[in-house]
């Protein structure tokens, strides 16, 4: 299974951006693509960019939970969301309000997507948490904890907005972190990186890559999964 994460970045400088993401995904070729940073913005287009680049890729199955209404500074108001793309058949999709805390400027949520291949469900989880570490940390914290709670062994991927997420592994247990088994930097700009997948057991890591900065302000990340052998 191979699965790319990329915080689109909503419209910002779309008639140069898209063109690249298009390419970039065509060349990858993922399984799954996970986007965050997803917007509605029907003063700018009446259709989302994940629609849009879909035009191209021709990925068959498609999921946007654009549900975060918000005020913007271009925009007085825009929404804003998580999206899938995927080669393979989405056997459930499920979209979950965070707890919101106070002083945290975003409502943040988790999307769920079971997707059907060949050798049986990949069960995954696509998130973006809020921007300071200590909120984010706690999203993620109840993410697993809801998982733990309903019996779940999912992938997540996407923005976690943590440096060095690795040194909070204290969170998880039987995962891998991209970041334990790759060194890269997923947002340049910052010389930080925020975006990874986490790995169930389960699974096995069996390649990590990243983009340029070409596509977004944040790089792509790219994982290929296999199924770890039993016992």
């Amino acid at each position: 299974m191979r699965i790319t994460s990329l915080n689109l970045r909503g419209f910002f400088d779309w008639e140069s951006r898209s063109p690249q993401i298009t390419a970039f995904l065509r060349g990858v070729e993922p399984d799954v693509v996970l986007f965050q940073e997803v917007v509605y913005l029907p003063e700018v287009s009446p259709f989302s960019p994940v629609e849009l680049l879909n035009r191209d890729l021709g990925m068959p199955f498609r999921h946007e939970a654009i549900t975060r209404l918000q005020r913007g500074r271009t925009h007085s108001v825009y929404r804003e969301g998580l999206a899938l793309l995927s080669r393979l058949p989405l056997a459930a999709t499920q979209t979950l309000a965070l707890q919101h805390e106070e002083g945290d400027p975003h409502q943040r949520i988790v999307q769920f997507a079971d997707v059907t291949a060949d050798d049986g469900v990949w069960p995954l989880a696509n998130v973006h948490l809020s921007v300071r570490d200590d909120f984010a940390l706690h999203h993620l914290g109840e993410v697993l904890t809801a998982l733990r709670a309903r019996g779940e062994r999912r992938v997540l991927g996407g923005d976690f907005n943590v440096n060095h997420l690795e040194r909070h592994a204290s969170l998880w247990h039987d995962a891998v972190l991209t970041s334990q088994v790759a060194t890269y930097q997923s947002h340049p700009s910052t010389r930080e990186n925020d975006d990874y997948f986490l790995v169930p057991n389960e699974f096995r890591i069996d390649r990590v890559r990243v983009s340029g900065d070409e596509l977004s302000d944040h790089e792509a990340v790219t994982v290929d999964l296999s199924r770890a052998a039993a016992g």
